[in-house]
């Protein structure tokens, strides 16, 4: 019994340190729920929530014309039908719209009409926009072009919702030697980094602007311009190739003869040379690009590479005829450097233009 009463006087302490532990447990635990509603997935859905009481228009485009398409340039031209459904007439947003990369816009009168699901206001557009060109694996060089639509009203006021479901392009629109691959809109936002004297905004503070970005979805469709730039280059390889299968043991000629014979195979090279690097011109008047180096550079890059390792193996025939070495095991390597040559730049050719190629635009 006195055990026990013992016992029941150290269990008292015990039990009042566990309860405040489990309170204190608690509190955290509050706290830490607390903090997740105001920071977790319940504060993104009541930001979700906030903007869906964003006003909202749709707007969606119809690309009637496509034209003057100048990578040297880095611009295009294009003549669109943009339109707009609102549930009000004060939230229309294509009289304040701005077009960030046109140079010239021309806008037709709106056309305003009620509907039951709205107000619809259609609106033409054409001009000159600007455009950052990637030309660097002509002539199979995938492009997106893209006209930005900015909102003229605040995130926080006014949003838009891209119509892909009615926005199209017109038959044969694309201009010769170019295809349509695709057309879409994509809602962006912008933040600017001014308020734009706005008092209501602490100063030094930014904005963000809904924006639509048209996008057009390009490549070339002329299979004959590969071919046009690259064929002087495939020539000269074929024509390095024949000097060095030509045969020349013949016990016949002597060393003043198979000297001769290099120094003339000298001077085609040489001459080989001085054509790829004006064919290399020629392209770069084509070929314009301000990023890296193009297809048709690392094209005649290689070509320089081939006709150069050529020069060597001819400088080494004429010291091996001159010291003597048999004719014979000299063509032997003469023709093995050959097809193996030809064979190296075939793959390499390939794989430089298969890797261009294979480059695609991510929609």
């Amino acid at each position: 019994m006195a055990a026990g009463e013992h016992t029941g006087r150290r269990s008292g302490p015990g039990r009042a340190l566990t309860a405040s532990l489990a309170i204190l447990t608690a509190l955290a635990g509050a706290l830490w729920g607390l903090w997740g509603l105001l920071t977790g997935p319940a504060a993104h859905a009541a930001q979700a929530a906030r903007a869906a009481g964003t006003p909202t228009c749709t707007l969606g485009a119809y690309l009637s014309d496509l034209y003057d398409i100048d990578p040297a340039k880095h611009t295009f031209a294009a003549r669109f039908r943009l339109w707009s459904v609102c549930p009000e007439r004060d939230l229309d947003p294509l009289p304040k719209v701005s077009f960030s990369n046109v140079s010239d816009p021309e806008k037709g009168d709106p056309v305003v009409t009620v509907h039951p699901g709205g107000v619809r206001d259609v609106m033409l557009l054409q001009g000159t926009f600007r455009q950052n060109w990637d030309a660097r694996a002509f002539p199979f060089d995938q492009q997106r072009i893209e006209v930005v639509v900015s909102a003229g009203r605040p995130l926080d006021e006014f949003r838009f919702v891209p119509d892909n479901a009615n926005s199209a392009v017109s038959e044969g629109v694309a201009p010769s030697g170019w295809r349509v691959t695709g057309f879409r809109l994509v809602a962006m936002e912008h933040r600017f980094p001014t308020n734009f004297g706005d008092p209501s905004l602490r100063p030094g503070a930014g904005v963000t602007h809904s924006q639509v970005r048209i996008r057009i979805g390009l490549e070339r469709d002329d299979p004959t311009a590969f071919l046009k730039l690259t064929g002087p280059l495939y020539l000269m390889v074929l024509v390095v190739t024949a000097t060095f299968l030509l045969p020349s043991h013949n016990e016949e000629l002597a060393m003043g003869e198979r000297l001769d014979s290099l120094q003339s195979r000298l001077g085609l090279l040489g001459g080989g040379l001085f054509v790829i690097m004006l064919n290399m011109q020629q392209v770069s008047a084509v070929v314009t690009s301000s990023v890296g180096l193009t297809l048709l550079d690392w094209l005649h890059l290689l070509t320089l590479a081939y006709v150069l390792l050529a020069v060597v193996g001819t400088v080494v025939s004429w010291r091996w005829t001159v010291q003597g070495v048999d004719p014979a095991r000299v063509e032997t390597y003469h023709h093995k450097g050959a097809v193996y040559g030809l064979l190296g730049y075939s793959l390499a050719a390939a794989a430089i233009v298969g890797g261009f190629a294979a480059a695609d635009w991510v929609w």
